[in-house]
């Protein structure tokens, strides 16, 4: 179906987005405009007033409902008039967006009105499943849709075992959840797959330093920020609008910016200093900037011997930390005053520094142990791995170690508190590689350093605790417990902000494999990656494939190496089912698609969850629950995933009806007066309204919501912010004991059941290693690196579909090409518009048009997303746009795992010809 050229300008695209954010860096994000208060829109002049004359400002409604673009949610106001949505703008009367949306969230409305939308359910009737294949689709009924896939993932389950699997996205990030557990309910266990996108390490070493597993710098009071592999608060990352403003306001203020990054994308163009490395040298840089930080002193010796295991004394036999001989196995310190060693919680006086006589045997303190370990790791020894300046390296350090006032105290609301206004910020550029755990820890680690976690200005979370959402009900409230032997500070789950400790379950959990991701033998890990080496060779790891598969709001065949590999996977399959707005890559493999409705058309629940992942907090960010409700009735009645999870469940059995409403109850905390009936088909506005009232109260359920605009705020208090603050207890690891528990628990259980496993990276301490592509190989052709980033016009493989967005990219003429310094160019006698071939080290390929860019690092080639190059002629705008450089990558093979947080290593050698 071909869609007709919509008579709609760049300016009037801005128009319907708002006018740019004055100065400084919220101006890079594209359409990321404040509302203009209670002005919904700006009113063009010109030929641009055409496109809006047909309606004004106060005809129709202003709708408050949440933004699906991409998975930050932010609020939105729809202006309908007549049954149509004409206009989208922020929602002023939010923090969730603060009135802002980017171009993603002005664009929705073409999504909603796009006519290459599934509407129907769809029955394939060829068998052959291939990308060049025409599944032959004819029009089923949703009954025929419904009991068809609850009947043949049942029927597999029960003859097969843990055959079936799911796979959905981040974008939908509800939905997802929703799917992983009705899928499970309905066949009493599942496998899930997972993008290679997720932040694998990140948000783990960011638990373990802040208590919450999506951290940020305090963007309200930090004065020095350094970037290594993020875009937050210029392009991308949780939170983006949210951050937007207010790293926008800093940087007004004074605020430096260092960003290291191959490419110089949103935040390195913004950034004061653009320090371009080689991928995958991340860590390096950032333990020479910690060498140089101990060498000069810039350490904050107060922090580390009350708030981390700095003093933990160590074994120099075997690296691991003394411990009481008594069951609670308690780290011991050097206490000064009593000349021996005490337990943590007992000595009075810790040494930080030092050796001294157990038993005969000399131990050091783990802060002795890492001056031993950083003192090699010197500018100039980073110099080579990462091809940056060492002076430079050395003048950052210095400069961030001066701007983190140590010592230096503030108060907040009457409570003081350590000022640290400088922080290292990380995200998934770290993390995409081998040996992601060591570099993420690697970077963060300077923050620990400094002692600028959870302190004013430096490094803290989203949301680490809550004392509730009223002042007199605590059901939404959590906070972090204590693990006990070492004081460390537990979890608390991303988005459900529940209690979790990844050292109860280090010290204490089974290691035996019960599915595909391996989950037992990487008790560090939130990600399932590994399932997709377990898939491809089931027999090696002792665990049976997915055979049956059900996929929602994703694209898998593009999100995980080389597509034509992966359509090897999942042709072997036996069915696939998939839920989707529209015909995209996967589905020329699946057996059934039945489509769900657009964000704009229906409900959803708690979109932000308990804003521990997606809302950056502070102080100047209450609490908030922004209503998501449908603006315009669904097109062919489509229902949004609510309604379809609910029938799955309940067509299931009455069983699986009441295990799946329990445990939504359950995640969602709802008080026993307001719990939905369990013998009863799920009902969503009866499930919210329960929702609202359990977590706030009586008065605001949901038609208080329709009433009053859709947005509750609850001020957050200085504990919730500072999670330290009335001396609260509670320390951080700067030594990793718990590595080497997990290295030989792991290795006992990887024996005894025969599977190949690496335990190399089980270390105690951070370092660099390099990925397997790192270093030259044999054929000196192969000498460039193929990266790709975000920005803030696009969001995975389904934006390119969007008429407004595919409009802005490629009128840019950089996003659908492939992007090359110039001087690497000339050396290969290649021209900007070019076309050439790049063929990676495992025989993959990939096609595309070279533009020139003098922000690359002169090793690498790079484009947007990287997952493009749609295959579907049911996408037409999206079909054979950009680059799809994840097919360079072999995706089966597990020497490219993290085998702690399962990461994917992405860095890959490639030569370039022309075509």
């Amino acid at each position: 179906m071909k869609v007709k050229e919509a008579s709609i300008s760049r300016r009037s695209f801005a128009i319907g987005a708002g006018a740019a954010v004055g100065a400084g860096v919220a101006a890079t994000a594209l359409g990321c405009a404040p509302s203009g208060g209670s002005d919904k829109g700006s009113e063009p002049a010109g030929a641009d007033a055409q496109v809006k004359s047909a309606v004004s400002h106060d005809d129709g409604e202003w709708i408050p409902s949440t933004c699906n673009m991409c998975f930050n949610n932010c609020s939105i106001l729809a202006h309908v008039v007549d049954g149509t949505l004409v206009e989208i703008t922020g929602n002023p009367d939010s923090p969730i967006g603060g009135g802002r949306i980017c171009a993603k969230g002005a664009a929705g409305i073409m999504q909603l009105y796009d006519p290459n939308r599934v509407t129907k359910p769809l029955k394939r009737t060829n068998p052959n499943k291939g990308f060049d294949e025409d599944p032959g689709w004819v029009e089923i009924s949703w009954d025929e849709a419904y009991d068809t896939i609850v009947s043949t993932l049942q029927a597999a389950s029960a003859t097969e075992g843990k055959c079936v699997g799911g796979a959905s996205m981040v974008a939908g990030l509800n939905g997802s959840v929703w799917r992983s557990l009705a899928i499970g309910c309905v066949c009493g266990a599942s496998e899930g797959l997972l993008s290679d996108i997720c932040g694998a390490g990140i948000h783990v070493v960011e638990a373990l330093f802040t208590s919450n597993g999506n951290a940020m710098p305090d963007y309200d009071n930090t004065n020095y920020v350094i970037q290594f592999g993020t875009q937050a608060g210029t392009a991308t990352r949780h939170g983006f609008t949210m951050t937007c403003e207010r790293f926008a306001q800093r940087r007004r203020d004074g605020l430096k910016l260092v960003s290291f990054d191959p490419h110089m994308s949103a935040g390195a163009e913004q950034a004061d200093i653009w320090m371009a490395l080689r991928p995958g040298s991340d860590a390096a840089a950032a333990l020479a900037i910690a060498n140089v930080l101990v060498e000069n002193d810039f350490i904050d010796r107060e922090f580390l011997v009350k708030r981390t295991n700095a003093c933990a004394l160590v074994d120099p036999d075997t690296g691991r930390v003394l411990r009481t001989s008594d069951e609670a196995m308690k780290s011991m310190y050097w206490d000064q005053k009593a000349g021996e060693p005490k337990a943590y919680d007992e000595a009075g006086d810790p040494a930080l520094e030092g050796t001294f006589d157990v038993d005969g045997k000399r131990y050091k303190t783990a802060f002795e142990v890492y001056k031993e370990h950083i003192a090699p790791m010197t500018p100039e020894w980073a110099a080579d791995i990462t091809t940056l300046d060492a002076d430079a390296l050395r003048k950052i350090a210095l400069e961030f170690g001066e701007a983190a006032c140590i010592g230096q105290t503030t108060t907040v609301d009457g409570v003081e508190l350590p000022y640290r206004p400088a922080a290292v910020d990380i995200f998934s550029g770290v993390s995409r590689h081998k040996h992601a755990i060591l570099s993420t820890w690697s970077c963060l680690m300077i923050n620990v350093l400094i002692g600028g976690c959870n302190s004013v200005g430096g490094f803290i979370g989203f949301g680490p605790a809550c004392n509730g959402w009223t002042d007199d009900n605590p059901q939404a409230g959590f906070r972090a417990t204590i693990f006990e032997p070492d004081g460390f500070l537990n979890n608390t789950s991303l988005m459900l902000g529940a209690p979790h400790s990844f050292y109860d379950t280090i010290y204490n959990g089974d290691y035996t494999p019960q599915g595909m991701g391996m989950a037992a033998l990487q008790p560090l890990s939130e990600d399932g990656h590994f399932v997709h080496v377990a898939q491809s060779d089931p027999d090696r790891y002792h665990t049976k494939p997915i055979t049956h598969l059900f996929w929602y709001a994703c694209n898998p065949i593009k999100w995980w190496a080389n597509a034509d590999e992966q359509a090897e996977v999942y042709k072997k399959m036996d069915f696939i089912a998939g839920c989707d707005l529209f015909l995209n890559d996967m589905s020329l493999f699946s057996d059934i698609m039945i489509p769900e409705a657009t964000y704009l058309e229906r409900w959803d629940v708690l979109p932000q969850w308990y804003m521990n992942h997606r809302m950056p907090g502070g102080m100047t960010k209450p609490w908030t629950l922004a209503m998501w409700q449908p603006v315009v009735e669904p097109k062919d009645g489509v229902p949004g995933f609510m309604d379809i999870y609910g029938e799955l469940c309940y067509r299931a059995g009455e069983q699986s009806n009441a295990a799946f409403i329990g445990a939504l109850a359950g995640m969602y905390r709802i008080k026993e007066e307001y719990m939905p009936d369990l013998t009863q088909k799920l009902d969503k506005e009866v499930f919210i309204d329960a929702v609202y009232k359990s977590n706030i109260d009586e008065e605001h359920g949901l038609d208080w919501f329709k009433e009053n605009g859709g947005v509750y705020t609850h001020d957050r208090t200085v504990d919730e912010v500072y999670i330290w603050a009335n001396d609260a207890p509670g320390r951080i690891p700067f030594y990793w004991d718990f590595m080497l528990e997990m290295k030989d628990k792991v290795e006992a259980k990887v024996a005894e059941l025969d599977i190949p496993w690496e335990t190399d990276d089980y270390i105690p301490l951070p370092e660099w290693r390099p990925g397997g592509d790192f270093y030259p190989v044999e054929d000196a052709a192969f000498d460039m690196f193929p990266i790709y980033y975000t920005n803030a016009a696009n969001t995975d493989s389904w934006t390119v579909e969007n008429p407004w967005l595919n409009e802005v990219n490629e009128d840019d003429g950089v996003t659908y090409c492939i992007e090359m310094n110039p001087a690497t160019a000339k050396a290969k006698g290649i021209e900007s518009g070019d076309e050439i071939v790049i063929t990676s080290t495992a025989g993959y390929s990939v096609e595309g048009k070279v533009v020139l860019n003098e922000g690359i690092h002169p090793e690498c080639l790079s484009s947007v997303v990287g997952t493009w190059d749609c295959k579907s002629k049911a996408m037409s705008i999206a079909f054979g746009k950009g680059v799809n450089l994840v097919s360079l990558l072999p995706g089966t093979k597990a020497e490219r795992m993290d085998h702690i947080v399962s990461a994917f290593d992405q860095l890959i050698r490639v030569k370039i010809e022309k075509k």
